[in-house]
Order: C-alpha cells, then sequence, then structure tokens
C-alpha cells in the first residue's frame, strides 16, 4: 500500500501541484496545519492542526497491512502511543515540529514527513511516501526542488 503523507503546508492552496512527480498512492494523507478547508484538501484526509478551521477532525483513523494508523497534528505522548498500541496501532503520524521524523521502535512506527515549505530542520520541505505491507514500511523523504 502505498500513501503520500504532508505537513504544515500553512495556506498554501495549491501544494498539491508544487510537489513534483507525486506518486500515484492508494492514501493521501494531511497532517494538520493545512491553513484551508478540509474540502479543498482533496485527494488528502486531514486533521485539525493549530492553525486550522474548525471542520477538521483531531484524530484520523485509517487500515494498512501492517495494522492501524493513527494521525493527529501534534507529537504523541509516551501515554497515547501506549494506549493506542494496545488497541492495534502500529502506526503514528504527526506533523506540527516542521521536522523530519522516521522513527521504527520494533512494534510502532513514529513518522513526521517534515513540511513541505517551512522546515526547521535544516534541509529541503520535503513530503514523505510510505510503502507498507504486512513486514513493515519503506520509506522516502522527498524534495521540493526549485
Amino acid at each position: 500500500m502505498k500513501i503520500v503523507v504532508v505537513s504544515d503546508t500553512h495556506h498554501v492552496s495549491d501544494f498539491i501541484d508544487t510537489i513534483p512527480g507525486i506518486e500515484k498512492a492508494d492514501l493521501y494523507l494531511h497532517a494538520g496545519d493545512s491553513g484551508i478547508p478540509e474540502s479543498y484538501l482533496y485527494p488528502f484526509k486531514s486533521v485539525m492542526g493549530n492553525c486550522d478551521f474548525d471542520d477538521h477532525d483531531k484524530y484520523l483513523t485509517e487500515y494498512c497491512p501492517l495494522g492501524k494508523i493513527i494521525m493527529k497534528h501534534t507529537p504523541f505522548t509516551e501515554s497515547e502511543i501506549n494506549s493506542f498500541k494496545q488497541r492495534g496501532y502500529a502506526i503514528f503520524i504527526h506533523g506540527h515540529t516542521h521536522v523530519r521524523k522516521f522513527e521504527n521502535r520494533g512494534d510502532v512506527y513514529i513518522i513526521n514527513p517534515g513540511s513541505l515549505y517551512f522546515p526547521r530542520d535544516g534541509l529541503a520541505g520535503s513530503y514523505l511516501v510510505l510503502d507498507v505491507d504486512e513486514n513493515g514500511i519503506k520509506y522516502e523523504f522527498k524534495e521540493l526542488i526549485d
């Protein structure tokens, strides 16, 4: 299953058009702070960030071959990770920090795609392409190139 993940696009309404060679994916996820109504994000499913309108949900659950995916805007606390893990969640996606992250803890993955336009890690703006199967995740951070 191929999943494209973005976050923290902050009011750039045509962000989909600026992603070079956007992958044909099974699922498109936006981890919040789009700054635009959810109805304009199609094909992306989104969660509420601290700069978003009220029409986004705080959490989003999706399913993949590895188990359940949970997404929210801010980083997960350890107690949230433990609680959701007990309910079958294997992939935790967040945004907010504008810093890329892919952490494999053995039985769960903690993921942040970074920010398309406003990275805070000294790297280029990025999004993430995940290839998920029942054995794990292959991932690639892709950068925006001017």
